[in-house]
C-alpha cells in the first residue's frame, strides 16, 4: 500500500483532521477543470466554483491537504489533512501496523535518504525534483564503481556516466535533457530502475507544503528525509 493511503487512513482513525486556515493554497491536481492549472495560487478567501465532476486537490501553506469535489461554490477553507502530522504519528509508531516510513508497497524495508532532494537510481518508483534544480542521484551502496546508462521512456536517446567507487551520489549534467514530469529507465551495471520524476513547484514556500505535494506524487521517502531535516 502507497504511504499516501496509509497516511491518510491514519488520519482517519486518529482524528487529525484539522480546518484549513491558511495564507494561501496550491494547487495539486485539477481534474475536468483547465482554471485554475496546477501550480497555480489560491486565495482561499475568494469564492471558488467547481461543477458536477470537477476536482481539485489543494496543498495549503501549513502542508495540508484538501480534495474539492464538484458542485462547490464558496472560499476553499474547508477542512483537509496535516501530513506533517501524520508523519510525526507514523514515525512514532514506527513498529505499528501503520507500518513505518521508507518501505515499498510490498513492505520491504528500503534505505532512508540522507538528503531529501536525492533520486535513488536503485530502485523503481516516483522521485520527486525541485523546479530549477539540476537531478542528483543516489545509491545506498557506493564501495564500487558502477555504469550508469539514462534514457527516457521513449528510448529516443541515451546518456552513459562512470559512477565512480565511494561515492554515494552522481550530479547530473544541467543540459542532458533529465528534468521533472517525465519518466526514465537508468541502469547501474545492468540492473535497470524505472523512475517518474516530479515537479516540486517553486512556488511552494515550506517544508510543510513541499513534503505534502511530495506524498501526492507517491515521493514517500523524500518527503520524510524533508520532514526530518526540517525538525
Amino acid at each position: 500500500m502507497m504511504l499516501r493511503k496509509v497516511v491518510l487512513s491514519a488520519l482517519t482513525t486518529a482524528g487529525l483532521i484539522s480546518s484549513a486556515n491558511a495564507a494561501q493554497y496550491i494547487v495539486e491536481e485539477a481534474r475536468g477543470i483547465t482554471a485554475p492549472a496546477v501550480g497555480s495560487v489560491l486565495d482561499p478567501t475568494k469564492p471558488l466554483v467547481l461543477k458536477q465532476g470537477q476536482h481539485l486537490t489543494l496543498i495549503s501553506d501549513t502542508g495540508q491537504t484538501i480534495n474539492i469535489d464538484g458542485p462547490f461554490e464558496k472560499a476553499a477553507n474547508v477542512q483537509g489533512v496535516q501530513l506533517a502530522a501524520a508523519f510525526s504519528g507514523l514515525v512514532v509508531n514506527s513498529n505499528s501496523q501503520l507500518g513505518k516510513i521508507g518501505t515499498v508497497r510490498g513492505g520491504a524495508p528500503r534505505t532512508p535518504l540522507p538528503s531529501p532532494w536525492l533520486i535513488d537510481a536503485s530502485s523503481s518508483g516516483s522521485a520527486c525534483l525541485r523546479q530549477g534544480t539540476v537531478p542528483v542521484l543516489w545509491r545506498p551502496t557506493a564501495t564500487a564503481a558502477a555504469d550508469v546508462i539514462i534514457t527516457p521512456s521513449d528510448r529516443s536517446w541515451k546518456a552513459e556516466a562512470n559512477w565512480a567507487p565511494g561515492a554515494d551520489r552522481l550530479q547530473l549534467q544541467e543540459g542532458l535533457g533529465v528534468h521533472g514530469d517525465a519518466s526514465y529507465f537508468i541502469a547501474l551495471n545492468g540492473n535497470e530502475s524505472a523512475i517518474t520524476i516530479s515537479w516540486v513547484p517553486a512556488v511552494l514556500s515550506t517544508d510543510q507544503m513541499r513534503a505534502a505535494w511530495m506524498v501526492q506524487k507517491g515521493c514517500d521517502r523524500q518527503a520524510e528525509a524533508l520532514l526530518r531535516a526540517s525538525k
